[in-house]
Parts: C-alpha cells; structure tokens; sequence
C-alpha cells in the first residue's frame, strides 16, 4: 500500500472538512515534518487555528506509516483560559474522529486512521475528550496511554494536573494525570498572551524533565506552541501568514472584513455600570436592525451578572428572540443548550428570512472556541487584546459591505481601576480608540442619529490594525502581565510527593495564572436527597454515605471561586464575576466586627487527604480547590448557569454522569420530583408506590418476585411523569433525561437482592436501610466482558479497587501485566523498562492472597473463602451497597486502613533479593515501587496501618516462585522516601509517573473488562 506522503495534506483536509486547507497550515505543516520544534502561530483570528488539530494528527499517522523515530507526541492539549459554551477546537477534533473511524480501508482517510490505529492499538483511531475531575477510576479521561487522543481543557484543569496537583481530583489518581499531561504531549495554548504562566511553566517543566538520567524518558516532554506568538519572546520560532493567505479567495475577504467601530459612552449618567450597559446595548439594537445584512447581533460584556441584567432586558421586549451564554455552568446543562434551537441556529448559521431577529448576549465564553457570525456588535470597552477577539466573531467571514460594531463604555472613567475585570487596560484602550474616531453620548443621541453615524466609524480588521497600532505602546491597552514565579527543583521534588501530600503544600495557582490573581475555584454540586433531623438540622452521616453511595461526577459540577460561594453560601447576592480563568480577586470590603463567625449555611466539602467528606460550618471551611455539595433547595444555577441568587431548586444530576447511557440509579420521589418538577400530590403518590415495593422485597414473599415487583414499580412510575420534555429553560427540563433512565432500567430482564447478585442478566436492588421509600437500582453488567466504568470503583478504600466483575488472582494478574506490557512496547519504550512494568504489573496484587482479604471479597463468608478453589482478585459486589460492603470488611477483621499493595511490595522485595533469574538486568527498585504505588500511595509513603492480627500468607511471583512473609510488614516502608527520591532523578518525575501510569491503567482496564 503506499505511504502517505507530506503532500497528501490538502488532500485529506479536504476529505475531511470539505475544504482545502489556508496556505499557512501547509507551510507549519512541512515546518515541523522538518524539524521545527513546534512554532508559535501568529495567525489572526478567524484563520482557522483550530487546524494545528489537523497538522498534528495527519504528522503522527505519516511518521508511524514510515515507521520512523516518532517525534510527535500522541497527544494534544488544546488549552484555553476561560470556561467555554461552545468548544469548537473539541467540535473539530470530534468530526475529524468519527470521519477517520468511519474511513473506507485503502483510502487516503482510510491509510490515516490505519496509521493511528497502529500506534494505539485501539478501535478508535483518536479519540476525542475533555479533560474532567474526579476522585474514582470511572472519572479518568483516558483509557490507555498510548492512545493518540485530542483532549480540551483550562488552564487550570491542565496545569494544575502536570504539577501533580490536578484540581478537584484524588491524590492517589494525580500522578496518573501528571504522565499524561507532561509526557508525550503536545501543548497548543490558544490566548497564550493571557496564559503566559503556564506556558513559562510547561516550559520549566520540559526542562526538568530533559534532566533524567534515563535517556528513554528525558526526551518526552511535553513540547509547547503558543497559539498567540504577540505573547512570547523572540527567542521562540514563529510562523504567521504571507502573502498566499492574503491572496486566498477565502482567506483574504477575512482578512480585510469590513468591521467599523463606533464609540458609544454610557457612562455620563451612570449610577450603576450594569444597568447603564443594559439601556445603552437596547438603544444599540434598535440602531443596528435596520442595517445589518443578517438578523443576528451578538452583545458581549464582562461579567455575568451584566450578561444577565441585559439578557432579562431583551427577553421582556418581545420583538427580539434572545439567547444567553455564559461559561459557568454545569456540563450537563451546557449540553442540553448545545441542542437547544437558537443555539443550533447560531451555529450553523442564521438565515436571512428568519421572522425575529436574534440578539446573543454572551461573556467572554464567545471570544475563543465559537466558530459563529454574527453581522452587528455591541460590546462592553476591554482590554484591546479581549476587543479583538470579540471582534472575531463579526462577519468572521467577510462577507459583508459593513459589519458595523458600538464599543460601550458604562463606568465612571473617573475611577478606571473599577471597571471590571479589565480595570485600567479598559480605560487606555477606550482612550486610544477615541484618538482614531469620534464619541456618541447615550444620553443626547436617539437610535436613527446613532444609525447614521455606524458607517463612519474606525475600521479594524487583521489588515488595518498593524497600522493603527503602529507606534503604540501596547502595553497599557492590556492586562498587565502577570509576575510569573519560578519553577525550582526543591519545589518539584514537592509536587512529586502526592501521597502523603507535603504540609505546608505550594499552592499551583500563581504558577498558572500569575502571582497577583486569585486561587483556584472550587468545584460546586447539588444534591435532591440530603436529609434533615426533625428539627430541620443536617444529618451529617446520611449527607456522606449518600454521596458515598453516589460519588459526584464532573458533568454536575460548576467551578465557581471560592469567595463567590462564601458570599452565597452568607448572603446569595449577584457578583462581580467574570468566565476567565485566574482573575485577580476583587477588592473586599472592610469587614463589620463581629462576635462570631458569619452564619454559612450548611454544606459538604471532600477533604482530598483524609478522602472523606466532611462538614462546612463555617467560611473558612470552603476552601479553593475543593469540592463543595450542597441541597438543591439553595439554588444559585439555572439552565443558562451560575446565577448566585436564590431561586428555583437545582436539578439533581448525580445520577448521569456523562458518557454513560445507564448508571446506578436512586428512586427516591424527591428526586424524581426535583428533576421533572412535579408537583406536592404527585410526590406523595410516587412515594406511597415506592414504600410499597420495598414492603413487598423485604418481605420475601413467593407470590412477586424481586423482578415483578421493581418492573411494576417502574412501570408505575414511568406512567406518571410527562411524555413531552419541558422547554430548555424551564426546572423541569430534564424530565426527558429521568423518563428514558426509567425506560432502560425496565428493559433489564431480572432483579435481585443479593449482595453478588450482578451478571449480565441480572441487576442488583439496594434497599435504603434509613428511608423506608428509597431504593437504589444498579444496572446489569454489560455483555461480552465490554469495558464497564462503575462509579464508586477507585483506590480509596480497602475493598474500593475490587468492586468489579469475579475473576482469580492469577488470571487478573496476567491480564494486567500482558497489558502493560502492550503499553509500554507501544510507547518504543526500551526492554529493560517493558520487562520491568511487565514484571511489576503481574506482581501487583499478590499479596490479595492474605487469607482476611479473601474473605472480605466473598462478602464476608469465610467458608467460601476456604472452599475457593484459588484465590480472587475482584469481589463482584455492588460499590452502591455501603451496608454489605462494610459488613463484608467486619465480619473479615480487616481494618479498612490496611493496604493490601504494602504487603505486595514486601513479598516482591523479599522475592528480589534472592536474584531471581526473571528479573536479571532489570531496575529492582522500581519494580518494588511500582507494586507498592499501584494505588497511588507510596508517593513516597504508605499508610501507617499495621495488621493487628498478622498471619503468614503464601505470595506468588511472576515466575511462580511462592514467596511466604508475614502480614506484620504491612505499614510504612522506611526505604521508600529515599527509593523514591532516586527514581524521580533516574527517570525524571514525569516519567516514573509514566510508568506508574502503565500498570496503573492496565489495571483499571483490565478490572473493567473483567479480566
């Protein structure tokens, strides 16, 4: 078959996207085939940036169809720094993934997805993720590492997690997030000029970890391209535009779109800077109808609370339709807006004929990632870099003889440090602007006068602002550049440290944003079902195995900063908030004394160290970087986003998390009445149905099986919610998503009770031993041993990693080190290191044949343990069931805090210094730490647990030989800190994470699939 060839590239954009790509992406293309290390692109907006995802992959299939020394790393990050509606960098890269997976075999598409194939052994060719949070291993991103994949994050989300640190994660899943972010990775920063911190950390980084002494992993770093090069120094190779792209039929018309500036100042009569940009984009509107080509105008401010006082203005004039964008928001929200009509319509590109017009008003969420139009503007005075970008979306395809835009100033220019978010750069560039084009004053102008002037205003676009900007210290036009502190190596050697994390502990944030800006969010979720005693007060223990029993999952979270949810959680109030990352936080009020601490209401945090939730009573308790749950009955979001202001209940998602079609299940009333917005008497009703079916499965009769009995109930309950789905923005909009849940579980054809009770036949039925009207229903295992990701399945607890299908010890142990092994060969990683995963991964578990552990994974039987016919690595119980797993742990005696990989690592040392064959030539030390950090500890400790009864248990190793020790070497292993010091030098501490990361994800893989 023939090799792909450099100058296949049009061909396969066009096969692609349906288009030939701009004479700029073909020369970075060829740029980097020659060894360019990755140029900055200094590319305007609207020219299709979001192409590097092209260039990249097509570079990685060509390099592994020639079968030569793969440069280019497996994945790409594209990063951006706000909280994004659209993502259209993921949009892209998705369309790219299902046309190379639908590819005839043989064809130029085709030959690409072979390629990719090859190096990651997967049925997709690429996959496509955005990078999420979470603390169990059904939360990971990514299933293998050696798939070639396009992941979508924030600055935050990415940085945080290549400094070991990832944000609203476990501890023990951050050193697997940490290899993935910081080895083989490519880096594409969009708005690099406002992320300039991370690309100076990444950059540090790469350098650290070139300093390995291990030449195999010194040489994958991640490498880095700016996708803004205006933000970095000349010592960076650029690539921009020439005068091909200038001539391009497409390229050049963007080029020299025909956008005119007109000033409009508001801030003469201005009491309140968002309400005088409110009045001033109505009158705005009604001057820029009657000329705009299209009936589209977007509207685009600084902060949410101003994008919704001008949203609500719009909604109540009824000549308009409207539409509301902002960052903040819970995915599963985003997702449903994704689909909503307006949205889909802006998208794919408003008509001419269509009956009202559509006024879009947006925040900074629309200036990266939205590949939409719009033919008029009104936009809040920024910073001149923030304007430019808003100006992107402005006939981004210059097709029109005038796109007129009205720039609004709605604050006192008295004051300038208190415009929001922009501060000063605001006032400069409002200034600047006035040099080159007249002032409208809103208060002595009607809207037919502020028509007349729209075609005398500046004209910006890509070809005329180098000139306008010529000679202007643009400095003051933008947000000052941030003091970027230094990456050293006593603080790496820190960050490297996940389990047990160092006390006191370098905060990441200004390392990403900067040292003036605030700390990171918190990630904030509602719950339906937390229950209050008879006197109205929080049941704490229900509160936690609630959420045990239903851990949250990244697409009910919203990021928020932790002041913001202080104030709410106070005194819900609107906020000056904007959707950029990392703002500096604004100026607090002095403080009235106080006798007491303010009165918080009462809330959930997850303490990540102690991997517990625990109360906020108190301010303070709310901490950046936390995850923070609270009853839906506060509100403070609705289907747009974050309002913080009381209103309508929340809707409880906990139960879908994204990506998968059936989950674990709560019937609880409250909650079916909480997301389909039923009313009092329906509640009742709902409730009286579900008492009775758990009447009927505790009573054990013959006369309805558990089967008839939760089909009835299902039935019942499907009957009376609504058939037709509310309206997008209404409380009861995911009636839709609650009716079809109950729909699939119907369709599962047996139910039971037992506690092993799960089989591809059968789901399992959880009774709520605390509330006599909630059930808990736990789908079917899929078939043909198919990847099953089940919430609650993680490294956290004793028994926590064993909650999946049956299978034996020695077959999951083999499973997993064939599938490290694969990893590692795919990864051209050399023999010594392959042999040495291959061997840790087959030891990982051994020690699981401690006589008490096998009793706990037979729920606690302990004839059953004995009559095994040999040892089980996985117990098949529900993770939902809280009461049998703990009955299971007590009736075995084994102390939740015991660690079974302590006593495995213990085995395989005893094992290594008799000098086994097996093992010749091969790194002892990090075979040992890879057994004893398979579950994320033993970096560089394990917990201080000992067995307080110790028995002898019988280990056996790789290659069959029985190592016998007893249990009293579980507990901390004095000579890790130092082994674990000497590795991070030896293979740089992005690359023992890496390896950690093979076994680690063969594991989970193969626990998933049962093997």
């Amino acid at each position: 078959m023939k090799k792909l060839d450099l100058d296949d590239f049009p061909d396969f954009v066009h096969d692609v996207f349906g288009y030939a790509p701009f004479p700029w992406q073909t020369d970075y293309l060829h740029a980097v085939a020659g060894g360019a290390p990755w140029p900055d692109l200094d590319v305007p907006t609207g020219l299709g940036k979001t192409s590097l995802v092209d260039i990249w992959a097509f570079l990685l299939a060509w390099q592994a169809d020639h079968q030569v020394a793969r440069t280019v790393p497996l994945r790409l990050f594209f990063v951006v720094d706000r909280r994004l509606v659209v993502d259209q960098a993921h949009q892209h890269a998705q369309h790219l993934r299902k046309e190379l997976q639908d590819a005839t075999a043989g064809t130029l598409l085709g030959r690409v997805a072979a390629a990719l194939r090859r190096l990651g052994g997967e049925e997709e060719p690429l996959e496509v993720v955005r990078m999420r949070g979470g603390v169990d291993w059904a939360s990971r991103w990514l299933r293998s590492p050696a798939q070639p994949a396009v992941v979508t994050a924030t600055v935050d989300q990415y940085g945080s997690r290549l400094l070991f640190r990832g944000y609203h994660t476990s501890p023990r899943m951050r050193p697997i997030d940490a290899a993935l972010c910081g080895i083989d990775a490519l880096l594409a920063l969009d708005e690099a000029h406002i992320a300039l911190p991370l690309l100076t950390t990444a950059a540090d980084c790469a350098a650290y970890q070139a300093t390995a002494t291990d030449p195999a992993l010194a040489g994958r770093a991640v490498k880095v391209v700016s996708l803004s090069a205006t933000a970095t120094g000349p010592d960076r190779p650029r690539l921009g535009i020439s005068d091909r792209d200038r001539r391009h039929p497409v390229a050049g018309p963007r080029l020299n779109a025909q956008r005119y500036l007109t000033l409009l100042d508001a801030s003469t009569t201005a009491k309140n800077g968002t309400a005088a940009f409110a009045r001033a984009a109505d009158l705005a509107v009604d001057a820029l109808l009657p000329v705009v080509r299209r009936p589209v105008i977007g509207v685009i401010v600084n902060t949410i609370a101003a994008a919704r006082t001008t949203h609500q203005l719009f909604a109540a004039r009824g000549d308009v339709d409207t539409l509301l964008l902002i960052g903040r928001s819970r995915s599963a929200d985003r997702e449903l807006l994704l689909r909503s009509a307006h949205l889909t319509e802006l998208l794919n590109g408003v008509k001419q004929d269509r009956a009202r017009p559509l006024v879009v008003v947006a925040t900074q969420t629309v200036e990266v990632g939205l590949d939409a139009s719009v033919a008029g503007m009104i936009t809040e005075a920024s910073s001149a870099a923030s304007m430019i970008q808003r100006l992107g979306r402005l006939d981004r395809k210059g097709e029109y003889e005038l796109a007129p835009a009205i720039v609004v100033r709605a604050h006192a220019p008295e004051n300038p440090a208190e415009i929001p978010v922009y501060g000063a750069a605001a006032a400069h560039t409002w200034n600047w602007l006035t040099t080159h084009t007249s002032v409208l004053d809103e208060a002595d102008i009607t809207s037919a006068e502020l028509q007349e002037a729209l075609a005398a205003g500046l004209l910006v676009n890509p070809t005329t602002l180098p000139t306008l900007l010529n000679g202007v210290d643009t400095e003051s036009l933008n947000v000052a550049a941030p003091r970027i502190p230094v990456v050293h190596r006593t603080l790496l050697d820190s960050w490297a440290r996940t389990e047990p994390t160092p006390v006191p502990d370098q905060p990441t944030a200004p390392f990403l944003h900067g040292l003036d800006t605030s700390p990171e969010d918190v990630q904030l979720l509602w719950r339906a079902d937390l229950p209050t005693d008879a006197a109205g007060r929080p049941d704490w223990q229900r509160w936690m195995a609630r959420l045990v029993q239903t851990p949250p999952h990244p697409g009910e979270t919203v990021a928020i900063p932790a002041r913001q949810l202080r104030r709410f959680l106070t005194q819900p109030a609107a906020d000056v908030l904007s959707d950029l990352e990392g703002e500096a936080e604004p100026a607090e009020p002095e403080p009235k004394p106080s006798r007491r601490p303010a009165d918080v209401a009462p809330a959930l945090r997850w303490d990540g160290p102690e991997a517990a939730w625990v109360p906020v009573t108190g301010p303070n308790d709310i901490r950046p970087g936390s995850a923070i749950v609270m009853p839906s009955t506060y509100a403070g979001h609705d289907a747009y986003g974050w309002t913080g202001t009381t209103g309508p209940a929340v809707p409880d998602l906990g139960d879908f998390p994204p990506h998968q079609a059936l989950a674990a299940t709560r019937i609880d009333a409250g909650l079916l009445a909480n997301l389909a917005d039923l009313d009092e008497p329906l509640r009742e009703t709902l409730t009286r149905a579900i008492s009775t079916a758990i009447t009927k499965l505790e009573a054990d009769e013959e006369e309805q099986s558990p089967t008839e009995v939760i089909h009835h109930l299902l039935d019942h309950l499907i009957g009376h919610l609504p058939e037709t789905p509310k309206q997008t923005g209404s409380s009861g909009r995911f009636t839709g998503l609650v009716r079809e849940r109950l729909l699939q579980l119907r369709l599962i054809p047996k139910w039971d009770l037992a506690v092993t009770a799960r089989s591809p036949q059968t789901g399992h039925v959880v009774i709520d031993p605390d509330d006599p009207a909630r059930l808990l229903l736990t789908p079917r295992h899929l078939d043909d041993r198919r990847p099953e990701r089940t919430a609650g399945v993680g490294d956290e607890d004793a028994d926590a990693s064993s909650l999946t299908r049956q299978v034996s010890l020695a077959q999951h142990s083999k499973a997993v080190a064939a599938r490290a092994a694969t990893y590692a060969t795919r990864l051209d990683l050399p023999a010594t290191l392959t042999n040495a995963v291959d061997t840790g991964a087959h030891a990982h578990d051994c020690a699981k044949s401690h006589p008490r552990f096998q009793v706990m994974l037979c729920a606690g039987d302990r004839l059953l343990a004995e009559s095994l016919p040999e040892p089980q690595a996985k117990s098949g119980m529900d993770p939902a069931d809280l009461q049998a797993r703990r009955r299971a742990s007590r009736l075995a005696r084994w102390d939740p805090g015991l660690r079974h990989e302590a006593l495995s690592a213990a085995a395989v040392k005893q094992w290594l210094d008799t000098h086994p064959e097996h093992t010749a030539g091969l790194d002892p030390d990090l075979i040992i730490h890879l057994v004893a950090a398979h579950h994320g500890y033993s970096r560089p400790l394990l917990p201080p647990v000992i067995d307080t009864d110790p028995i002898d248990v019988t280990c056996v190793m790789p290659d069959g030989q029985p190592v016998t020790l007893n249990s009293t070497a579980m507990g901390v292993d004095w000579d890790g800190p130092d082994r674990f010091t000497d590795l991070n030098r030896r293979y740089g501490p992005w690359g023992l994470a890496l390896l950690e990361a093979l076994v680690r994800l063969a594991d989970m893989a193969c626990s998933e699939e049962g093997s």
